[in-house]
């Protein structure tokens, strides 16, 4: 009897496994890569999620999560107590909504461009907490730095007239006059 269920349980396991390589023998591997590729957002995409934005958005710009990998996101919700030099006050259950709508949409989770090029700019390199530490977030921009024409470098909408909806195109930048703008123009409101 035990044979029998062992020698069911071997035919099942074979069965799955042939039908699993039938798919790919036909081509199911490659639409599978396919669709992901075919369905990348050009830009990254938008925050649609309210409760993200009650939260996050009240104090600084709601980043989208695909500007950060899961790890840094896990990081930023592992210190709350000391988010950036500020104490983020969450109820447990708003702690656990955030984590998971961060780590369900952060880049290697979403087919975003951007998150894909900050994903490939990390390589190995140590899991940064700023999206403004990424090797691609200083790459892109570097020259504004290097010559003083950024001085709130976080706060993305202020260049980027459509950043709350996902898009970063570099031919669409504003960049604010000097004596307009300052670093301690933003207040947090904690």
């Amino acid at each position: 009897m035990q044979n029998s269920s062992i020698l069911s349980k071997l035919i099942m396991l074979l069965s799955m496994t042939i039908f699993s390589l039938n798919s790919y023998a036909d081509g199911g591997e490659d639409k599978i890569f396919k669709r992901w590729f075919e369905s990348k957002n050009n830009g990254i995409s938008a925050v649609k999620f309210e409760q993200y934005n009650d939260l996050c958005g009240t104090c600084h710009f709601s980043f989208q999560p695909g500007l950060l990998p899961g790890l840094s996101w896990e990081k930023v919700m592992n210190n709350l107590d000391n988010h950036f030099g500020q104490t983020l006050k969450m109820t447990d259950v708003e702690a656990r909504t955030m984590r998971r709508y961060l780590l369900d949409n952060s880049a290697g989770h979403v087919n975003d461009e951007i998150s894909n090029q900050i994903l490939q700019s990390l390589k190995y390199n140590p899991v940064p907490v700023r999206i403004t530490k990424t090797p691609f977030f200083v790459y892109k921009h570097d020259q504004l730095q290097k010559k003083g024409r950024i001085h709130n470098i976080g706060q993305c909408d202020s260049c980027h007239e459509d950043a709350r909806q996902g898009y970063y195109n570099k031919h669409e930048v504003r960049i604010p006059e000097q004596s307009q703008w300052h670093s301690n123009d933003v207040k947090f409101k904690m």
